[in-house]
């Protein structure tokens, strides 16, 4: 990383990036100094992540963002992808559902990352390709995080063509340090740069998509990939917590259902449940039992969102004593690993940003020639009868909630930008890194801090150090089995964020349970225009 960027505390000009890449981060600070603004750096980092993350997101995959802009106006770009056409619960099983070629929707993240870019954008669309096309034709090293993803999944990887040849050479694991190259994937991020996304869509990529899953029997056609919805701007949720207001994104991503939980925390926390971990905890697995029996359409109006919000009973947090009143074949705690990033500019633009392709490199297999492992987003559509029911077009549920928190004074509009990886403990962990920050924690400290997260079943996962005493038997009162995990254990979530004092510092954090990094460089003088944070 540049000798500019510093983990210290910055006045209100400075630059902020928190990503689940080193590789990424860079990528984000090269377009602040080329010029760019935070729209520019979040799409720069968000194709690096495509090459250097390869298990969590990539090009085969959804991206959904929410965007502060300078101006003062907040926005919701959703990249959700949606089924091809021919779905149906007679054309996919349910284990084709979890994993192979027909457990795939259209993938909508180089149109969204394309789309944002020309939008909000100050630099030409090429440029933001430039570190991600690096990446992929010099390779990069392996971390030890990303060689235990590799052994998980080993089996998988030794029957997809690319699999074998990029991450198993020889027939072996990786170690950390082993440097990975992607050449096919840089000769389609190439094609990105010379022609555009379209090509994904409506081109020679496009034709070879649809070639390559129809020969392995996948369901996903050039009439899909041409028909597909492109990127929709939409008005953010915005709820209450501890009087700021809370700006996230509506269904089908996550974001109704943290609004749920940071409402369900101020009650208990009235009722004299002090204990952050406990009450979010609480709050998660109350919120998630609620949000199951009470679905709600993809289609909902903010408003209708709103009406479910406020309908919601305190008294489902009484049932939440033990896991007696859980749906039978409910209760799993399903896959999902995605990725998330921050972005903060000199001009005031703020970007939290997720992308996904779903389970532990999505489907399992990757296109051969093009570099890129197709998503498996079908895994989230219930077989039952449902909203998100799995169907031709289908909307995929989604726990993604980029997040932004605004202050309650009115002199300082922004306080924190985040949001996190790891399914539902995307929400278990925001939550607790918004309800940390706001009882006066540092972001780095908050972000870091231990965690616990209430399944539905009633089972509780809690890092150590896990509390003791009379705590532990309030979490035995409502919890049973109770799993410890390691401190900072890569199950429970990743969150990125920036956060923005009252005495106008900003500071950033990367979560400890997986390889982001975080910084701030500041700025001397605004270059190109007004100063508005």
């Amino acid at each position: 990383m540049s000798s500019l960027l510093v983990p210290a505390r910055v006045r209100v000009r400075a630059e902020a990036v928190s990503t689940a890449s080193p590789l990424a981060t860079s990528a984000a600070f090269h377009m602040l100094r080329e010029g760019g603004n935070a729209i520019d750096a979040a799409v720069a980092a968000a194709w690096a992540l495509c090459v250097c993350e390869p298990a969590g997101s990539g090009v085969g995959g959804q991206t959904t963002m929410l965007v502060r802009l300078a101006d003062g106006r907040t926005v919701v770009i959703e990249g959700h992808s949606r089924a091809p056409a021919t779905v149906s619960r007679q054309t996919v099983s349910a284990r084709e559902q979890r994993q192979g070629h027909r457990s795939c929707t259209v993938p909508s993240t180089p149109a969204t990352l394309e789309y944002v870019a020309k939008t909000y954008g100050r630099l030409a669309p090429l440029r933001h390709l430039d570190a991600a096309i690096a990446l992929a034709e010099d390779g990069f090293a392996l971390t030890r995080l990303q060689c235990r993803q590799v052994r998980w999944v080993a089996g998988y990887l030794k029957e997809d063509t690319l699999g074998q040849r990029v991450f198993l050479r020889e027939q072996r694991l990786p170690k950390a340090g082993d440097v990975i190259r992607q050449p096919e994937l840089a000769r389609t991020l190439r094609r990105f740069a010379e022609h555009g996304v379209e090509d994904f869509y409506c081109g020679h990529i496009a034709r070879d998509i649809a070639d390559d899953i129809d020969s392995h029997g996948g369901l996903l056609t050039a009439q899909d990939l041409r028909e597909a919805a492109r990127p929709i701007e939409r008005e953010p949720l915005v709820g209450r917590y501890g009087g700021h207001s809370i700006a996230t994104a509506p269904p089908p991503s996550g974001g109704a259902t943290l609004l749920l939980a940071l409402r369900f925390v101020e009650h208990l926390r009235a009722a004299g449940m002090c204990d952050c971990r406990l009450a979010a905890a609480v709050a998660a697995r109350a919120a998630f039992w609620d949000r199951d029996l009470r679905p709600m359409a993809p289609s909902a109006t903010l408003a209708e969102i709103i009406e479910w919000l406020g309908s919601a009973s305190a008294s489902t947090l009484a049932t939440m004593k033990a896991p007696d009143r859980v749906p039978a074949g409910r209760a799993a705690e399903e896959p999902g690993e995605t990725t998330h990033l921050c972005v903060s500019d000199r001009w005031g633009n703020v970007v939290t940003l997720t992308q996904s392709i779903q389970s532990l490199f999505g489907a399992k297999k990757a296109h051969p020639r093009l570099g890129f492992f197709y998503n498996n987003y079908l895994c989230a559509c219930p077989r039952r009868r449902h909203p998100y029911r799995l169907d031709g077009g289908c909307l995929p549920r989604s726990n993604l909630a980029p997040t932004i928190v605004f202050g309650s004074d009115g002199q300082h509009p922004l306080r924190l930008a985040l949001g996190g990886a790891g399914s539902r403990r995307i929400t278990s962990a925001v939550l607790q890194v918004i309800v940390r920050v706001m009882d006066g924690a540092s972001v780095e400290g908050a972000v870091a801090a231990p965690r616990a997260h209430g399944l539905k079943s009633g089972t509780l996962w809690i890092e150590q150090p896990v509390p003791d005493g009379r705590l532990m038997d309030q979490f035995r009162d409502r919890f049973a089995p109770i799993v410890t995990k390691r401190t900072c254990d890569y199950s429970m979530g990743c969150v990125q964020a920036i956060e923005f004092s009252s005495d106008g510092a900003v500071r950033a954090a990367a979560d400890p349970r997986r390889d982001g990094e975080a910084a701030v460089t500041p700025v001397s003088e605004p270059a190109g225009g007004p100063w508005e944070m």
